[in-house]
């Protein structure tokens, strides 16, 4: 019986001062995990935020320690409800804990410190520059974007030696489903990687009437009830026109030898803007790597970038030269006398000395999208692994009726249609494909 009882008083997370709410099982789990990544999420309702919060709580006992929460908006994080509402709620009664409602800055009896922060601008990351962690928290990380996400990493560390270099170096995110990067580095690459993600369903809270919510629930869409009620993390409302299914995925190794008469092109759609607090979420500048041989066209790459226009020309620069001279640029142009001068514009000073034109498009999206997505339906494309898969296969799948954002598709459908003469005159058709 003494076994027993050692065993699981090994089992038992380290407690989590001030907190009021006695974890659950799946809270318990998350809390005992010392990978330094992890993800606790799925449905609504599955004690996400407390699980969150009783993470960062786990080490305030230890002098200096400190841990900051992060959610994409201060509104996001101040509301009624929310975490770092929660948070106030639960150290409103502790006389020893210090809390700055100017700085959302809480500071406990051992000088330990919990932050709450915000990363709505593209630089707000900047703010943490000097910074030094041992927690970093995101609550509905799938809101975050990934380049902040990935830049946090350098705000996590801890002296060598004092307390404080005991304490494990901790990256935690909560979040419900959605099929975007947070998917691909949990869910999909998370065996492989040692990150760990800990799934939590409304049944997992004892804390919450879960049949009253389970009915709110049914107020949804379908895709989205089944994301928030079943946490299902593969849920995505389809398109008509390509079938993922049928997009043949290869390994970097498997790619075949290719024939003298391959060929081979980047091709970008600029179609990228900043984001912004009015306009959050507007499109990309995508670029495609694409082979064609013997009839089979290969997705090798695909890159992409929202950012304003001298940091798209960078990106492409930096690409060309990645690619290598013998790989042709082209890029959709468009009509009148401007876009003319933009494809002029990189031909001379961005990219010199590199096979650079432009292209114009003919008919609409859908039309041109027609050619790629037979070649795909008749298994003739081939898609190399990479971590920009996921969500290129997302936005095929979705596209067009709900796709928010097409950029992949046309730059695809773009290198696709240029490396097999689509929409030339048949005598150019015929020239490139010989």
């Amino acid at each position: 019986m003494a076994d027993w009882e050692s065993i699981l008083a090994f089992l038992q997370p380290k407690d989590s001062p001030y907190c009021p709410e006695t974890p659950s099982l799946t809270q318990k789990v998350f809390l005992r995990t010392y990978a330094m990544e992890g993800l606790f999420g799925g449905a609504a309702g599955g004690g996400k935020s407390s699980a969150l919060l009783m993470s960062a709580l786990q080490y305030v006992d230890v002098p200096n320690y400190s841990a900051i929460i992060f959610r994409r908006t201060y509104a996001d994080l101040a509301l009624p409800g929310a975490i770092m509402d929660r948070f106030t709620t639960w150290i409103a009664n502790a006389d020893d804990v210090s809390w700055n409602g100017s700085l959302y800055v809480a500071t406990f009896p051992s000088g330990a410190r919990i932050s709450f922060g915000y990363l709505n601008n593209s630089q707000d990351y900047l703010r943490y520059k000097g910074a030094e962690f041992q927690f970093i928290g995101m609550d509905e990380v799938t809101e975050i974007r990934e380049h902040d996400y990935r830049y946090l990493f350098s705000r996590l560390r801890r002296p060598a030696t004092g307390p404080v270099s005991q304490v494990p170096l901790r990256m935690r995110c909560a979040s419900n489903p959605a099929p975007n990067w947070v998917r691909q580095r949990f869910i999909v690459e998370a065996e492989t990687t040692g990150r760990v993600f800990v799934p939590s369903l409304l049944t997992d809270n004892p804390g919450i009437d879960a049949e009253s919510y389970r009915q709110s629930l049914q107020a949804l869409d379908p895709v989205e009830r089944k994301r928030l009620e079943e946490g299902d993390w593969w849920s995505t409302t389809l398109g008509t026109m390509f079938d993922r299914e049928s997009v043949v995925l290869l390994e970097n190794e498997e790619l075949p030898t290719l024939t003298p008469k391959a060929k081979a092109v980047r091709f970008w759609d600029l179609a990228a803007s900043e984001p912004s607090p009015a306009y959050p979420d507007p499109d990309w500048t995508v670029g495609t790597l694409m082979l064609f041989d013997q009839g089979i066209a290969y997705v090798l790459d695909v890159k992409k970038i929202r950012h304003r226009g001298e940091k798209v020309e960078q990106f492409i620069a930096q690409t060309a030269y990645e690619d290598g001279a013998s790989v042709p640029i082209r890029m959709e142009q468009e009509p009148g006398s401007a876009g003319k001068a933009l494809i002029n514009q990189y031909a001379r000073f961005v990219v010199p000395g590199f096979d650079i034109m432009g292209i114009r498009s003919t008919g609409d999206k859908v039309t041109r999208a027609r050619p790629f997505a037979a070649a795909i339906a008749n298994g003739n494309v081939r898609v190399v692994r990479g971590t920009w898969l996921t969500d290129w296969l997302d936005e095929f799948s979705a596209f067009p009726e709900a796709c928010p954002h097409d950029d992949q598709v046309d730059s695809a459908t773009g290198a696709f249609s240029f490396l097999t003469g689509l929409g030339l005159p048949q005598r150019k058709r015929a020239a490139i494909l010989a």
